[in-house]
């Protein structure tokens, strides 16, 4: 019911063409296992979102629209702002293996295959399913 401090891990696999596309997957279990080898693994950290920070972003990322028009949410400026506020930590490394830091730029800079996979694992761990069955 209350939020604790802890955080959610979520890895996901990621794996890069020569032509430049990339494929992300958030299991390898689909995949040969002469292939698993090609994916690398991303380990990220997300915080749990407490009902003052989802009102905050809500109202953060809320345009109005026009005189007259009511308001509307900027979904796009909303996943921005989620992002930076539930991702907290990763295992990312440099081609030096030194550790990249999480902060907004480096994650701007993140595929857009990637942090939507993301942000849609966080929804699938934090979002209420529905009660098992038998329950």
């Amino acid at each position: 019911m209350f939020i604790t401090d802890d955080t959610l891990k979520v890895t996901i696999y990621w794996k890069q063409f020569h032509n430049g596309n990339i494929k992300v997957l958030t299991s390898l279990d689909e995949v040969e296992e002469s292939k698993r080898k090609t994916f690398i693994a991303l380990v990220v950290d997300l915080k749990p979102m407490t009902w003052k920070t989802y009102n905050e972003l809500q109202r953060k990322c809320t345009k109005v629209m026009g005189p007259g028009m009511g308001e509307d949410l900027d979904w796009i400026k909303y996943k921005e702002e989620k992002m930076q506020a539930v991702l907290v930590g990763w295992d990312a490394k440099d081609k030096d293996t030194k550790p990249i830091p999480v902060n907004k730029e480096n994650i701007f800079k993140l595929h857009p295959r990637i942090a939507e996979t993301i942000l849609n694992e966080y929804d699938k761990i934090t979002l209420l399913g529905e009660e098992e069955k038998g329950n």
